[in-house]
């Protein structure tokens, strides 16, 4: 497509120029100047679980970048520091509470290195919490349940460097454009297992109920990465090409964990193919910790997880829904850890090869449509309308940021994925992979901006990419496009017209005409406000579909398909996205013959999503429902995909046949909680007595994996032991659940947890909105809390409860603890 291009470099220049300043003296975004070089880093470390601090020696290697200096600087967050030594020389230091000044006994050159003692305490807490939504906490050293006092929840200690947290727990230069390599020898209680980034090449036996582990790193990687994980941790050991791949987990989950990472040993290999580079670092660890302040993170052989990670067999046997995130944190080992960002603004770099990583990774492993259905609720986070307007201002390499927090975001991620799917769609997939693979090989160690992966990307391709660098990279937005069409019978074509609003683009863009049975995609280019294409057809088209392989990110305004037309997108476009988008627009019309016959066959979909989507949305009681129909779903209930016999089940409960009963008790049966909740919903409108009997012997774990339809449940029963159940998912179903038949279910929940005397209920819900308040106050949830909260309370003031006092006093409670600033 390069005979397309017409670009000047004085376009880039003026992109530049008014899409932001670069750099300003003062910017939050701009690499930091490094004075010194990083080298080694070797750390002495043992924990005081009472006061929640870290004692700490450290040997720091490093030598003067370019000036000749007699100071030294470095990140030293909350620290007590006791002493500095070069040898046995005792030096002279300032503290400030987040610097530690270092008189150096001589001036030093480039071509000197200098190794430098530090003792001290680590103090997490004293660290002021200013976290942002992806990584909601940044004490860096992190201290679960010390004392062993929640009986619900294991003693650990792990830490959370990114973006700069982990000068917290040891003094460096904790900036993104440092490397070192490291040691870290940690003295924990002998009942402990250990992890950290490297080998573990010792163990010592204190004889005092302590142990000593020493690992070691010996390739470099940025001070953000360093990590630590004690706790009571099953050791689940493999081997990939005569590396080390583990799993530390809960002892409780060890039979689950195999199951949940048992594609990581073929990641590896799959990740190391299309990269070109073979995985670098010593091993591959991965822990799953309680109260994480993130999702996950890619600490270098040592990745950490949220507890959300612990599906359970029954949800591991629906979808792995946790797999995206474990391909994401091993492809930033070579995106982020062996070729690291050089500034948060370019975050980028690490991030976008992440989000990307999810789809080439569900494409090789389940297949286009699975990465397609990915893709597109990446997309829908990114043009989600509630924060569109946000999203399109920024960067996606950012300068200009209030705090490093703020570029953790949909920009860096989604958006920043998408940009790659368009930019390999453009490349091609020889020319897109090796230029990754020069990208990592002339950078690997190093830190890197956006730039370097234009520039490789020029090497391999011969071409300049300064036109899609300076619009998708050093700009903002995206195209937001009107498209309409017109044939022309005389002339056997049809135009097809493309106007831009806003921001103007130059971008490649894939046409589709469909005529009958056959279909021809054209691939043009886009370089102005209006665009008029014009294509010859033998027969007049069915359909014409623009950006027909969702490659383009952008906003399309389109003319509305009719009901033929849409029929015809399902049967013809051979993608997720236009076959979701054809049944949700029919799922009103199945009183048309041809809408019903539809969903008839799209129950049979190879594709999981869309059979279920069918299932879940075919009109039983229309006119044209026949027996053959409710037979083949009878057949689909017992399919061996939980999805698909999920959604076949809970469409055979609408029709509340007692025939079908015997297919809801098998259901019940089911290791799956989609097809076990949808079977005791069933049952319960066919066989009340039978249903609510099976739903009390429930242990609490399966209750919490089927909430929603015991909801419905609870909520026709109200019995006032039901409540504190109810409670516990109140938030969730108000504002994370998108069905919005279901959300109807809750406000009913509300209305009544709000009036209800039970106290412990009460607790509960306000735990619940204090905590999610405050993880997401970035986007003043916690006001939206607070003034669910006061309605509550209005609505308590109302009732004669003997404890109304009680239950106002804990519903103040929570509204005051939102409200801290």
């Amino acid at each position: 497509m390069q005979q397309y291009i017409k670009i000047l470099f004085v376009v880039f220049i003026a992109c530049q120029t008014q899409a932001q300043r670069l750099y300003r003296f003062n910017d939050n975004g701009k690499t930091a100047t490094k004075e010194f070089n990083l080298i080694d880093t070797k750390l002495n470390l043992s924990f005081n679980f009472d006061d929640q601090t870290v004692n700490g020696e450290a040997w720091i290697t490093l030598s003067p970048h370019f000036k000749s200096t007699d100071k030294l600087q470095l990140d030293a967050k909350k620290m007590n520091i006791y002493e500095v030594k070069k040898g046995n020389q005792v030096l002279k230091f300032y503290n400030s509470g987040t610097k530690l000044n270092i008189d150096l006994p001589k001036t030093y050159t480039k071509n000197d290195t200098l190794t430098l003692y530090i003792k001290y305490r680590g103090n997490p807490n004293k660290v002021e919490s200013n976290g942002g939504v992806a990584i909601t906490d940044d004490k860096g050293l992190y201290f679960i349940n010390p004392k062993g006092d929640d009986a619900s929840k294991p003693t650990e200690i792990w830490t959370q460097g990114e973006p700069e947290q982990n000068s917290v727990w040891f003094p460096t230069i904790d900036k993104p454009n440092q490397k070192s390599t490291e040691e870290i020898i940690l003295t924990v209680p002998t009942i402990f297992k250990t992890l950290s980034n490297g080998k573990l090449i010792s163990q010592k036996d204190n004889g005092d109920g302590t142990r000593t582990d020493h690992w070691k790193q010996t390739l470099p990687h940025a001070p953000y990465l360093f990590f630590v994980g004690v706790g009571d941790f099953a050791v689940i050991k493999q081997e990939w090409r005569g590396k080390e791949v583990s799993f530390y987990v809960e002892p409780s989950y060890k039979d689950t964990a195999e199951e949940l990472f048992k594609n990581t040993t073929k990641m590896l290999t799959y990740f190391s193919d299309i990269t070109g580079v073979e995985y670098p670092w010593d091993k591959y660890s991965q822990m799953i910790v309680r109260d994480y302040v993130s999702g996950a993170m890619e600490n270098t052989g040592a990745v950490i997880h949220a507890e959300q990670a612990m599906l359970s067999k029954g949800e591991l046997s629906e979808r792995n829904t946790w797999e995206p995130t474990i391909a994401h944190e091993l492809f930033h080992h070579w995106f982020g850890d062996l070729v690291t960002t050089e500034s948060w603004a370019n975050i980028t770099v690490n991030e976008s090869f992440a989000n990307y990583s999810e789809y080439l990774w569900l494409n090789h492993e389940y297949g286009k449509y699975r990465a397609d259905e990915h893709m597109d609720k990446d997309k829908s986070q990114y043009l989600n309308p509630n924060a569109l307007s946000e999203n399109y201002e920024k960067h996606l390499v950012r300068y200009n940021y209030s705090k490093k927090d703020d570029v953790f975001d949909v920009v860096s991620y989604n958006k920043g994925g998408l940009i790659l799917h368009m930019l390999r769609n453009y490349l091609g997939d020889d020319v897109f992979f090796a230029g990754l693979k020069l990208y990592l090989e002339k950078n690997k160690f190093k830190s890197a901006e956006a730039q370097q992966l234009r520039l490789a990307l020029e090497e391999v391709s011969g071409e300049d990419l300064v036109w899609f660098f300076s619009q998708w990279y050093y700009g903002n937005g995206h195209p937001r496009l009107k498209v309409s069409y017109e044939n022309d019978l005389l002339k056997n074509s049809v135009k097809v017209k493309v106007t831009q609003s806003g921001k103007e683009f130059d971008f490649p863009l894939t046409i589709t005409v469909y005529e009958g049975e056959n279909k021809q995609d054209y691939r043009v280019f886009v370089d102005g406000k209006e665009k008029i294409f014009e294509f010859p057809f033998k027969k007049e088209p069915k359909l014409v579909k623009v950006n027909s392989d969702h490659v383009l990110l952008a906003e399309i305004t389109e003319p509305e398909l009719n009901t033929e037309q849409l029929i015809y997108q399902y049967k013809h476009a051979d993608h997720f996205v236009d076959k979701m988008e054809s049944l949700k627009l029919l799922k009103e019309k199945q009183d048309d013959k041809d809408v019903f016959k539809l969903f008839e066959a799209a129950i049979n979909d190879p594709y999981e999503t869309i059979q279920a989507y069918a299932l879940d949305n075919i009109n039983l009681a229309g006119s044209y429902a026949k027996k053959r129909t409710i037979s083949r779903i009878v057949e689909l209930a017992k399919d061996k995909n939980p999805n698909v016999s999920a959604a076949a089940i809970s469409t055979l409960g609408k029709l509340m046949d007692r025939k079908y009963l015997s297919v809801f008790v098998q259901g019940i049966d089911n290791i799956s909680p989609k097809v076990k909740g949808n079977s005791l919903l069933a049952m319960y409108y066919v066989d009340k007595e039978r249903a609510e009997k099976y739903a009390e012997g429930l242990p609490i774990e399966v209750k919490n994996y089927i909430y929603v339809p015991l909801l419905k449940i609870y909520l026709e029963q109200r019995k006032p032991e039901q409540v504190t159940f109810v409670a516990k998912y109140l938030l969730t179903g108000m504002y994370l659940i998108q069905d919005e038949k279901l959300k109807k279910n809750f406000e009913d929940a509300f209305d009544w947890v709000s009036a209800t005397d039970n106290e412990e209920a009460m607790q509960i819900m306000v735990d619940d909105f204090v905590e999610k308040g405050l993880r997401y106050k970035k986007y003043n949830f916690n006001y939206e809390c607070i003034r669910v909260l006061r309605k509550v309370i209005a609505k308590q003031q109302e009732e004669n409860h003997s404890n109304k006092e009680a239950i106002l006093s804990i519903l103040e409670q929570g509204v005051k603890k939102l409200a801290i600033e």
